[in-house]
């Protein structure tokens, strides 16, 4: 019986998890100086539980529920009107970050879910957890050198920063889940491929294509 709601009940508790910090961040957002932090806390955390559930679940489908559903919320614009300081005026690109969000995790799920202790979701989810808010924090409080042929607004300082946080958390997940791999091969492969397309990627794509980026060079290069 425990068996047969393991899924189900590992969905509910995801369900209460991404809630609560919903709520967090309506609360901690409500003064303009402090929208920018909680975004970018808001991201990571919401990244790092689906990393951390990834490896939990048995089954595909039910892991899919949690960010298909909140793929549909959030493209209804229900989150942003919730907590206002994560869909700015007049900025497409956090509008559409909140559903490639989801979009990118669901993906991600979906296309190495069979992978050996699921390593390349766990180092995509990561990925997108830490390196792209520690390259977002980089790029507007110390970037200088804009990467202008790219016309993306990314900084070379960020990208920097993006690429040294997400070469951690892959060699991290090598040297964890997937024993005998190269990890350092794997640390800037990952790395590589994600600040690559964090880059290219238009305002607010980059949180769909970051874990699969990211999680696809895992696969190939373990």
């Amino acid at each position: 019986m425990l068996v047969a709601l393991h899924d189900p009940l590992l969905v509910a508790a995801s369900f209460l998890v991404l809630f609560a910090l919903v709520a967090v961040a309506r609360v901690a957002g409500s003064r303009p100086a402090a929208a920018p932090a909680v975004r970018r806390a808001l991201h990571a955390a919401v990244g790092l539980w689906t990393a951390f559930v990834a490896t939990r679940f048995h089954h595909l489908g039910w892991a899919l529920v949690p960010p298909l559903a909140f793929l549909g919320i959030n493209a209804s614009g229900k989150t942003g009107r919730m907590v206002p300081a994560l869909d700015r005026p007049g900025d497409a690109g956090s509008s559409r970050g909140l559903w490639t969000f989801p979009l990118g995790v669901a993906l991600t799920y979906a296309l190495f879910w069979n992978d050996p202790a699921r390593a390349p979701v766990v180092a995509g989810c990561l990925a997108l957890a830490l390196a792209d808010p520690a390259a977002a924090w980089v790029g507007r409080s110390l970037g200088q050198r804009r990467l202008r042929p790219l016309r993306m607004g990314r900084t070379l300082e960020g990208s920097l920063a993006f690429f040294l946080v997400a070469a951690l958390a892959a060699g991290g997940v090598a040297w964890a889940l997937a024993p005998g791999v190269h990890a350092v091969r794997l640390a800037v492969g990952c790395a590589a491929a994600g600040a690559l397309v964090e880059a290219l990627a238009p305002p607010g794509w980059d949180n769909a294509v970051i874990p699969l980026a990211v999680a696809a060079a895992f696969h190939f290069l373990a």
